[in-house]
């Protein structure tokens, strides 16, 4: 799990730190630290030990280095880092976008031999952009502004980087520089990953280094999207004594958390499953649904859909039970429809059968049901995507739109939770999941090929045997679940079997795909 921390709280773990440096190892000995992991993973990166990122290929005595130099501690770490860089061999030039650059820093590196050009000015972008293109650096590295500045850039930053990014854009996949975050992209938003602005005001980065550990923002919405490969330098923070704000799921968490069965299971201990999926309309969500949870391991699952849909369930997935049962978890909406009188009494039926302790997953149609007839709680799992996301917050007196959740799911994956005291999975490039009570878990695992119709059906179905098989577990050990961080295992899965699918971007190639994604575990 990588933790992600808002900037304020690391600012402030950084300050002793700072103070102990100065007075034990010198000025500087902090922003040296991190100068010279920059200058490293930089290094690395242009040699091609990183297989995650692609570089021009070119001898080190070409390999170009910009580096864009702001005022601030960033910067100083920005030209420290140039130093090193030139050091090894790299031509480096610094272009200074404030007048107030690090002092220490720059006499480093001009003492090394890096080049200055003349201070960017708002009636100088046009020219140095034409300067920076005929220069025709391999990397770019991005050192303008700090944790304490909050987004947007301001002139002339801003104008410089909308420009490098418009040009790198026109050049094929690959035939442009390489662009290295020092930190994080200037222009982010550090505390939700936010988007702001119609125009984008940052420089979406290769790679990140980033000092201390991951702030909130790198891991999640549009933000997680803009950092690239991300490598943490630790600089000594007091982890364990931080509150972090958000976790990054990962393989190895998949890995671990995965409710894989004991030898001595039965097929009733190992989790019962009930599916309320698929309508006459719709037959083929309950088939996707009942494959999918089937393929991920599901024991024995219960099929409580319509009677016209069951004979298409059954001739998919004869292992199916129809009828209704004690369940450790089911699934209520994928193929049904809220305006529809017969759909919306199934739901309702399905809902009010449950079982005490029995974990609800809620998707499609019965999240129009929230708010009115359904009332969610703890033991619940809401997964709209952001048009459904939308249609809810309507439902709950919150008036927003498609466009502005996409914009910031953190923070509206955290106000339906809130609001609906379930754990909500907002489904989307990256996926956020928020618990009631404030823990946000993020996936940013996930594939193009994801977005095809009926793929939220085996997101659903999978997301069904993780719970039915994680309660009946914590059943028997008297164990409490953490939904979150089980739904993050679930569609990290559904992620994964969508690559190995790829690039057949159907759900039914997803289904096939994911005994493949569990034996890669």
């Amino acid at each position: 799990m990588i933790w992600g921390y808002a900037p304020d709280l690391i600012a402030q773990m950084e300050k002793p730190l700072v103070a102990q440096a100065d007075c034990e190892q010198g000025a500087d000995a902090l922003m040296r630290r991190a100068a010279y992991a920059l200058a490293h993973h930089t290094h690395r990166t242009l040699s091609g030990d990183y297989a995650d990122v692609t570089v021009t290929p070119a001898p080190r005595g070409r390999r170009r280095v910009l580096v864009l130099v702001g005022a601030g501690n960033n910067g100083g770490d920005g030209l420290y880092g140039a130093a090193y860089l030139r050091r090894r061999g790299y031509p480096v030039v610094v272009l200074p976008t404030s007048n107030h650059i690090h002092e220490r820093g720059a006499a480093a590196a001009r003492q090394a031999g890096v080049e200055f050009w003349p201070r960017v000015l708002p009636e100088t972008v046009a020219a140095t952009l034409d300067l920076v293109q005929a220069w025709k650096p391999v990397a770019i590295i991005d050192a303008i502004i700090g944790i304490g500045a909050l987004p947007p850039l301001r002139e002339p930053a801003l104008s410089l980087v909308r420009g490098i990014r418009e040009w790198r854009s026109r050049l094929p996949d690959g035939a442009g520089p390489l662009v290295v975050a020092c930190d994080h992209p200037s222009g982010l938003d550090l505390y939700q990953g936010a988007e702001s602005g119609a125009e984008p005001g940052l420089l979406p980065a290769d790679l990140t280094v980033t000092m201390g550990a991951a702030k909130t923002g790198m891991l999640v919405g549009p933000g997680a999207l803009t950092v690239g490969s991300l490598q943490i330098q630790g600089i000594g923070l007091p982890e364990p004594v931080m509150q972090p704000s958000v976790g990054l799921v990962e393989r190895a968490d998949v890995r671990d958390l995965w409710p894989c069965p004991d030898f001595a299971d039965h097929k009733y201990s190992r989790g019962v499953l009930g599916v309320m999926a698929g309508s006459s309309r719709y037959p083929g969500a309950g088939v996707l649904v009942t494959s999918a949870a089937l393929n991920a391991g599901e024991s024995f699952l219960r099929y409580l859909g319509e009677p016209a849909v069951q004979p298409v369930v059954l001739q998919a997935c004869p292992e199916v039970v129809l009828g209704e049962g004690r369940c450790q978890a089911r699934i209520i909406g994928p193929g049904l429809v809220a305006g529809s009188p017969q759909h919306r009494e199934q739901m309702l039926d399905a809902w009010r059968r449950r079982n005490p302790g029995e974990l609800v997953i809620l998707d499609a149609g019965a999240l129009g049901l929230i708010g009115t007839e359904i009332q969610p709680d703890a033991n619940c799992l809401l997964t709209p995507h952001a048009g459904e996301a939308a249609a809810l917050a309507a439902q709950l007196g919150r008036e927003t739109t498609r466009e502005t959740i996409e914009s910031n799911p953190y923070a509206w994956a955290s106000h339906l939770a809130a609001d609906t005291h379930a754990t909500v999975l907002l489904k989307g490039p990256t996926t956020t999941i928020a618990n009631p009570g404030g823990t946000v878990y993020s996936l940013t695992h996930g594939t193009r090929d994801l977005a095809t119709a009926g793929s939220g059906d085996v997101l659903a179905g999978i997301l069904g045997y993780v719970f039915a098989a994680a309660t009946a577990r914590a059943e028997a050990r008297g164990e409490s679940l953490d939904v979150g961080k089980m739904a993050a295992v679930g569609a990290w899965l559904h992620a994964e079997a969508g690559r190995l699918a790829a690039p057949t971007p159907r759900a039914t190639a997803i289904v096939k795909a994911i005994p493949q994604a569990l034996a890669g575990l």
